[in-house]
């Protein structure tokens, strides 16, 4: 999509993401020590928050990530 070339859309689809992430892990925390049933919510703000994130990189950034992903579980096979 065109618009999520912009830098600063990308800027601010990555810094809404990490907000987002950020505040999943702090209700995580808040399930962990109350036990406030908020796992519903959790998976919704992660879920959003991770497609914010991939839209925010740049396809330069998305091709490093993948080559490296698919280097680490790639099964090299010697004989």
């Amino acid at each position: 999509m065109k618009i999520f070339q912009n830098k600063e859309v990308q800027g601010l689809c990555l810094c809404l993401a990490v907000m987002g992430i950020t505040y999943a892990f702090l209700l995580m925390l808040l399930i962990m020590f109350t036990g406030i049933k908020l796992y519903k919510t959790v998976i919704v703000v992660t879920t959003i928050s991770s497609i914010l994130f991939t839209l925010g990189l740049n396809k330069q950034v998305k091709n490093r990530l993948r080559l490296q992903i698919e280097n680490l579980f790639a099964k090299k096979v010697t004989i």
